[in-house]
């Protein structure tokens, strides 16, 4: 961000209009602003930071503090700042809460944030939230990381120097955006959890798919090469009992396939003699349907021969018909010709009438006129005095006092709001602490937790030692007392070959005064020997058990010691963690307070903004609507008196146009109407003749189609018409009489062909009985099924068990894959999260690289200013309890060659330190991230606590960094400052306010 140009109207102590145009440095970087004590320094910067922010640069200034004392009352005070940021132009136009010169309700804060495109500024936001939201997306800093990073106020530029790790944690992750670590670290811990649950549910997987298999095992204890070879000999055992139940099935269906082949042979036979019996009975039923045949026959004749008749007798009946209809049509023809011609008579009547009624009429016409212009005047003033009464309505209702009153209330629940958002600002910031000393916590109560486990097993093992120890010594005295009875035995046994004058073969003596005797053994040396090796091995177990418990417990004891604060007991860190658990919930409910208390601040910023539209229009509306009745009043005056009222008028009107509009629609009625009845009496007259014509037509064609059918009868030997239609039949009945008759033919036809392939079948052949082998069969088919139905059984047992099996081996390939994961992910899960000897977590870990650069460059400056005395340095040891460090700072003094904590230096030294901390942030920030913009630096005093050396040293090294671009602005008072750098911004203070002068020498 490089701020261009500044303009200050009645803000602070500038009763006017101050503009600082920085783009008329002419290519300087620095510039110095130089003024008395008290003239408005400070308030430059401050003017900056609320243009940006709507706060000023210490935050110790509140809103209703900026207006200037020395301002006239109509000018308003507000602050316009232009800036650069990545190539494009930015403008805020920002004015704090302030009293109206006038009314009583103020101004209320407004602001405005818009965007140069070449020619026009475009409006990006208006609204205070939505602005203060886009500034800090743009510059990527809120108000506090602004005034730790680009501005060292007064009397407060050790603030970024002295601030805890967690502070500078913060702005670390605001600034590199190292956000998608710490998420990246968090999902790499819970996708080692989810793989350790897949884990443990796919071995649950695994057994239960042994448990379905036909066997009995302990398959917890069992290795997988035990369960490979008991598979093995499942499968084996399966296979031979499907083999022979597949032997049987073939067996059977051999068996079948005989006996089904002899009972098909048996029913075809049985359906030969069946068919014969059924072609007698149907041919004594073509006999006895033989006379009815015999009449469908002669029925048939006769109809043939009236198919001949028929289409002469269908013409003459035909003429015989439209005669008839010719005769009636023409009956009324003449009576509706009669009817027309007296309807004609009575309208022509009626139409002479109205005729003789028409000056009358015309006269009413001249009265209408009149009568509309009198009502169209009188019309007019009413309409007038109704929009008088509707402007007095009007003006009353156009009150703007309960809007204003409406505009305070919102006001005071504004501020109200604000008061209670101002100590929930960081309660987001609080709750992602608590959520990160909760998981903290959690792994500090589960070192807890497996530290009393083990301490119980401890216990239990030193019990359990006194008793395999008992055991071993027990074990170790048989074993020796089994050795010496062994030895008794074997001299026993030596003893009995043993005579006087016979030299021993253990000692060579020749005298035996006393023979060794045998003594019964309890136990023998093997068993003795072998209980005593597994009392020891069970001894160096528990041993080795006892070893390992205890290594693991001094681990913990270790991790915890470095974990812990203070020492805490596991009932300390129980209670912490209840603790920071309702700590988080309470602060959830105060981040949802949050979010509800600045959608409801917004929603009274719009309501006030709206509020204010309304009282504007209320009495820019009421002004205008008083304007328009005292010209309605005057329009009144002027009207006179008529004779009539205007309902009187409407009364007359409406009875005259009644009146005219009845007499047109009745002559144009029966106009309508002589003209259709003239057209209607010429049509049916026309008519009437064509009908006399037609029927002396139809008569004689009639009398010629008579003697024709008389002939035609005759030859078809019909004596009558009355047998010729008794013969006749239509084509449909005709035909389907025919098809009858042949089909009977081929009945006769069939039959005899079919008893004479029956009679072929069954020559010779006797008659089955289908009983017998039907019962044969089932049998058959009933073995055959109890065979196929084991080896289906069997089929879907083996298909089942090698599912099982093919399943069994799929999760073991999937345990052995996931476990190799695990072993990867799980360690990177437990390093990431902290679980380490740094106790740092991933995102910490890349922030405190980029700290170190940032250290690197910030010590090159210290180095120059100190004359290479004092040298930043990270303390990297790990802190005590549960809180953050990584960031904390400590300087190396090269006179004392010793490192001690930066809240030891002096006032100068803290502030070269600073400066350089400053310096080295924002070189590192701006080759390193892309959407942070470090262009710009602020310092507020801090030189006046320099010695002259020290004062030199560091405006040599601001003035080192020009070649870079940054713009770099002071305050000072100190006058070597001022003579070294020729762009100054000079305050002068004056009795009626202070003014602003840019000189560039």
């Amino acid at each position: 961000m490089r701020p261009e140009q500044l303009t200050l109207r009645a803000f602070g102590p500038f009763a006017g209009e101050e503009t600082i145009d920085f783009t008329a440095l002419a290519g300087r970087t620095m510039f110095v602003i130089s003024g008395n004590t008290g003239a408005g320094k400070t308030t430059i910067f401050d003017a900056l930071t609320f243009a940006l922010y709507g706060e000023t640069s210490g935050g110790e200034r509140e809103m209703s503090e900026l207006r200037s004392h020395f301002a006239m009352p109509e000018q308003k005070t507000e602050v316009e700042l232009e800036f650069t940021l990545k190539g494009e132009r930015y403008r805020i136009i920002r004015q704090p809460s302030q009293p109206h010169p006038v009314n009583k309700t103020g101004y209320s804060h407004e602001a405005e944030l818009s965007r140069f495109d070449g020619s026009t500024w475009k409006p990006l936001a208006v609204k205070i939230p939505e602005i203060k939201q886009r500034v800090q997306e743009l510059i990527q800093l809120d108000h506090k990381q602004f005034s730790q990073i680009l501005l060292l106020p007064q009397n407060k530029f050790r603030e970024l120097l002295m601030a805890e790790s967690k502070d500078k944690l913060q702005i670390l992750k605001q600034l590199f955006k190292t956000e998608h670590y710490g998420e990246f670290q968090q999902r790499l811990h819970r996708q080692a959890l989810d793989l350790a649950a897949r884990i443990k549910e796919t071995k649950t997987k695994q057994w239960a798919k042994l448990e379905e298999l036909p066997l009995q095992a302990n398959w917890s204890e069992l290795t997988e090469a035990d369960i490979r070879l008991r598979l093995d000999a499942l499968t084996t055992e399966r296979d031979d009992w499907l083999t022979a139940a597949r032997q049987a099935e073939v067996q059977a269906r051999s068996i079948l396939e005989e006996k089904t082949l002899l009972l098909q042979q048996g029913e075809q036979l049985e359906a030969a003699f069946q068919e014969q019996e059924h072609l007698h009975r149907t041919e004594q039923k073509l006999l006895d349907r033989l006379p009815e045949i015999e009449l469908m026959q002669k029925e048939a004749t006769a109809a043939e021969r009236a198919q001949i008749v028929a289409p002469i007798h269908d013409q003459w009946q035909q003429d015989q018909e439209q005669l008839t209809q010719l005769t009636r049509r023409k009956q009324e023809t003449e009576q509706q010709v009669a009817r027309l011609t007296e309807r004609l008579g009575v309208i022509q009547e009626k139409l002479n009438r109205l005729l003789a009624e028409e000056p009358q009429i015309e006269q009413l016409s001249h009265r209408l006129e009149k009568i509309q212009e009198e009502r169209e005047r009188l019309e007019a003033e009413t309409r007038l005095r109704q929009q008088q009464q509707q402007l007095t309505e009007r003006l009353k209702q156009l009150d703007p006092e309960p809007l204003r009153k409406q505009l305070e209330q919102a006001r005071m629940e504004r501020k109200t709001v604000q008061e209670q958002l101002r100590p929930l600002q960081n309660v987001g910031a609080e709750r992602l602490q608590a959520q990160e000393r909760r998981f903290t916590l959690q792994q500090l109560m589960a070192k807890y937790t497996e530290y009393d486990k083990l301490e119980s097993e401890r216990q239990q093992l030193i019990v359990r030692g006194t008793s395999v120890r008992n055991q071993k010594e027990t074990a170790a005295r048989q074993y020796e007392e089994a050795r010496m009875h062994e030895r008794e035995q074997l001299a026993a046994e030596l003893a009995k070959g043993l005579t006087d004058g016979t030299a021993c073969p253990v000692c060579g003596s020749t005298s035996h005064p006393q023979h060794a005797v045998a003594v019964a053994q309890e136990l023998s040396v093997d068993v003795a020997q072998q209980r005593f090796l597994d009392a020891q091995q069970a001894h160096q177990e528990l041993q080795a058990s006892y070893r390992t418990i205890a290594e693991r417990l001094q681990q913990l004891t270790t991790e915890m010691q470095k974990t812990s604060e203070n020492k805490s007991s596991h009932a300390d860190v129980s209670a912490q963690l209840q603790e920071v658990e309702q700590t988080e919930a309470r602060l959830v409910s105060a981040q949802t307070e949050k979010g509800r208390l600045e959608t409801r601040l917004q929603q009274l910023e719009q309501s006030m903004e709206q509020l204010q539209l309304n009282v504007d229009r209320v009495v820019k509306d009421r002004t205008g609507v008083e304007s328009e009745l005292a010209h309605l009043t005057g329009r009144l005056s002027q009207s006179g008196e008529t004779a009539k009222s205007l309902p009187e008028l409407r009364e007359e009107q409406q009875q005259a146009e009644t009146r005219i509009e009845q007499f047109k629609q009745d002559k144009q009625q029966q106009l309508r109407e002589k003209e259709q009845l003239d057209r209607d009496l010429a049509e049916h007259q026309g008519r009437f003749r064509q009908m006399t014509e037609a029927f002396s037509e139809q008569n004689d064609r009639l009398t010629h189609r008579e003697q024709a059918l008389r002939g035609v009868l005759s030859e078809e030997a019909f004596p009558t018409i009355e047998a010729f239609r008794e013969a006749r039949r239509s084509r449909e009945d005709l035909r389907q009489l025919l098809e009858r008759l042949e089909q009977d033919r081929l009945e006769r036809q069939e039959l005899k062909l079919k008893q004479e392939q029956a009679r072929l079948k069954t020559d010779g052949q006797v008659r089955p009985d289908l009983e017998v082998l039907r019962t044969a069969v089932k049998e058959t088919t009933d073995t055959l099924a109890e065979h196929t139905d084991r080896r289906v059984g069997l089929e879907k047992e083996r298909a089942h068990i090698d599912q099982l099996i093919t399943a069994w081996a799929n999760l073991q390939r999937q345990i052995e894959d996931e476990d190799a994961r695990y072993g990867v992910i799980g360690e990177l899960a437990r390093v990431g999260v902290g679980e380490n000897a740094q106790r740092m977590t991933f995102e910490t870990y890349v922030q405190t690289a980029y700290f170190d650069e940032i250290l690197f460059a910030a010590n090159r400056h210290l180095h120059e200013m100190t004359s290479g005395r004092f040298q930043l340095e990270r303390k990297t040891e790990a802190g005590k309890g549960l809180k953050k460090y990584g960031l904390d700072l400590n300087v190396f003094d090269a006179y004392t060659s010793q490192t001690r904590h930066v809240k030891t230096l002096s006032g100068g030294e803290s502030f070269k330190a600073s400066l350089a901390l400053a310096l080295g942030l924002s070189e590192v920030v701006q080759e390193a991230s892309g959407g942070v913009s470090l262009e710009t630096m602020f310092i507020d005093e801090g030189f006046g606590t320099l010695d002259p050396e020290s004062l030199e040293q560091a405006i040599e090294t601001l003035l080192s960094i020009q070649a870079s671009g940054r713009m770099v602005g002071i305050i000072s008072h100190v006058q070597e400052l001022k003579s070294r750098v020729d762009a100054k911004i000079e305050v002068k203070q004056g009795k009626t306010g202070s003014t602003i002068k840019l000189v560039v020498e």
